[in-house]
């Protein structure tokens, strides 16, 4: 994903689809990339990515829903 930041990741699907869920409808367009192993199940991160010029933004609004593993 080239022009894209990762701005958070998670090792729960779940909680991973939420936040680029949030994003999305708030006009921050989001992708996620899954990094989890397929034979392992509980190695790897799913990793939401978003453009580069919106990057700031998304950070700030991931750390209103004040969640413990965002990433910068």
């Amino acid at each position: 994903m080239q022009d894209w930041k990762k701005v958070f990741s998670s090792q729960e699907l779940a909680v991973a689809s939420m936040v680029m869920g949030i994003l999305n409808e708030n006009e921050i367009p989001a992708r996620s990339m899954n990094k989890k192993d397929s034979s392992y199940v509980f190695l790897g991160e799913i990793e939401i990515y978003v453009p580069a010029p919106m990057y700031e933004a998304a950070v700030d609004f991931i750390n209103t829903l004040q969640l413990s593993n965002t990433t910068n």
